[in-house]
């Protein structure tokens, strides 16, 4: 179970942290809006109406230990460069900054932000996702119930078959190939003896049930 915190809690932050609740994590969000806090506060782990623009606030309710904070604080970048300067100096690692264009996030990287998202590329289930599982590259949904995800290989997978893995009967999944992200080499069904190297990526498919009991 990770812990994550949403400042701003407009449909992309709202959203973000339903998923990331849905998926069995800790979640605080914080906004300035008593409305949204109203609607947030039964689903989410705590929703706490304050102004995330000051630095005490962020101090009070944010460790440097904190799994993530998703900054989703509108369109303009004045707050939202504040907030990420401000956590930075709290020692949060990783800080995700929703942004509206390339200049935007431009400057937030500068500034300290270590991944951007842009709502009309990222969705907040897509971003619940990567967070949860933070190996996942690639996920495609083929089905209501079935799903192809591309993984990066775990470490402790690292020198093992996948007959030792034993994927398909502790998960039901299936390895449908592996791919070397240096040579690009695709391995298309690989056999049972094959051992898995540091710089491979694994394709999986399977029920995304049992894609979510795949932790790492």
């Amino acid at each position: 179970m990770g812990q994550y915190v949403v400042i701003g809690l407009g449909n992309f932050g709202f959203n973000t942290a339903v998923s990331l609740m849905k998926r069995g994590n800790e979640v605080l969000g914080i906004d300035s809006n008593s409305k949204r806090i109203e609607i947030m506060k039964d689903q989410i782990t705590e929703a706490i109406i304050a102004d995330a623009r000051e630095k005490s606030v962020l101090s009070e309710f944010i460790q440097s230990n904190i799994d993530a904070v998703l900054v989703n604080l509108g369109d303009t970048i004045e707050s939202s460069a504040l907030v990420t300067l401000y956590l930075k100096e709290i020692g949060v690692q990783n800080i995700i900054v929703k942004v509206v264009d390339e200049i935007h996030g431009t400057v937030l990287k500068k500034l300290g932000a270590t991944e951007i998202v842009n709502p009309e590329k990222d969705s907040a289930t897509r971003l619940a996702e990567r967070l949860t599982a933070p190996n996942l590259i690639e996920h495609i949904p083929l089905a209501p119930d079935y799903s192809i995800v591309e993984i990066v290989v775990p470490d402790n997978f690292v020198g093992k078959s996948l007959k030792e893995l034993q994927l398909r009967k502790k998960y039901d999944l299936e390895v449908i190939a592996i791919k070397d992200v240096l040579t690009e080499k695709f391995k298309l069904i690989p056999s049972s003896d094959y051992k898995l190297e540091p710089d491979n990526v694994i394709i999986v498919i399977g029920r995304k049930d049992d894609l979510e009991k795949l932790k790492f």
